[in-house]
């Protein structure tokens, strides 16, 4: 009976702040960009964070969770975005703890189930969290992968006798269907600010901001002291590094394939036990006549 209790109210406290919390926050729910999931509770984990401050009480963690949203998401969401991050684990916390009430009532009131709906919905943040990480890591990965090539690229025309203005514009506007690619959409923002006659050393320098990539801010430091030297030695230590880059780049090829390789361990062993079961069937079957 209880556990009907423990239901209903949490049907009727969501249901409540709900209400308070689309009132409040209904607008600004609207008009954010950042890409929610469960968009629907929002209203609800919104309220929940600035009714018990959960910002101020865990610095530390909201310092985090800012760090990740800014790299992963860029600093249109630096301001608001570890405090939606932070409302998105309070609404998946809330639906397993829900779905897994009405699954306990199903079975027959089974406490047991009850458990393990209160460790899922501990357990669902910290893999929110890590999935954030995953995310990160794959966006650094795509970087390392593309950087190489478009340094080449720039390399090839200025050796031309393009500009690096010119060499940049170029490299980007010729690849018109890289919109998805996290560097890509970096280097889109900065042609931007050089058709804004921005300065190439701050175009650089908020580039390799964005980016947040130890490898980026490298080619941008390395491009910037260079830039106003010019010649031979431009070029030349625009090969270096290109060079640097590459061998990044293999590095990063050599991790994933080990990655690919791993995933394809379990499938293969299950192969192997399907294999076995079929040729030694018979065998047992014949044995038992």
């Amino acid at each position: 009976m209880w556990i009907w209790l423990f239901g209903l109210a949490q049907i009727v406290f969501c249901m409540s702040v709900q209400v308070i919390g689309r009132k409040k926050y209904g607008s600004q729910i609207q008009i954010q960009t950042y890409p929610f999931r469960m968009k629907m509770l929002l209203p609800t984990s919104y309220y929940v964070i600035d009714k018990l401050q959960l910002l101020e009480r865990f610095p530390d963690f909201t310092s985090k969770i800012h760090h990740k949203c800014m790299t992963l998401y860029g600093r249109s969401l630096s301001s608001q975005g570890s405090k939606w991050f932070m409302a998105e684990l309070i609404s998946a916390s809330i639906v397993c703890l829900f779905v897994v009430t009405v699954l306990a009532i199903l079975a027959g009131e089974d406490s047991s189930l009850l458990a393990f709906g209160v460790v899922a919905a501990i357990g669902t943040p910290v893999m929110m969290v890590r999935d954030l990480d995953n995310k990160i890591r794959k966006k650094q990965q795509s970087m390392i992968l593309e950087l190489p090539e478009f340094l080449s690229t720039i390399v090839l025309l200025v050796n031309a006798g393009e500009t690096v203005n010119r060499a940049w514009i170029r490299c980007v506007q010729a690849k018109p269907n890289m919109s998805d690619s996290p560097l890509y959409k970096e280097l889109l923002v900065a042609v931007h600010e050089l058709e804004m006659n921005i300065s190439f050393t701050k175009v650089l320098e908020d580039f390799s901001k964005r980016c947040a990539l130890h490898e980026v801010s490298l080619f941008a430091s390395t491009l910037g002291l260079n830039y106003r030297r010019g010649g031979n030695d431009f070029v030349v230590s625009l090969h270096s590094l290109s060079l640097e880059l590459w061998q990044r780049r293999k590095s990063v090829s050599r991790t994933l394939g080990e990655e690919a390789s791993s995933k394809l361990v379990f499938p293969m062993v299950l192969i192997f036990v399907v294999v076995m079961v079929i040729v030694a069937a018979p065998a047992l079957l014949m044995m038992n006549q």
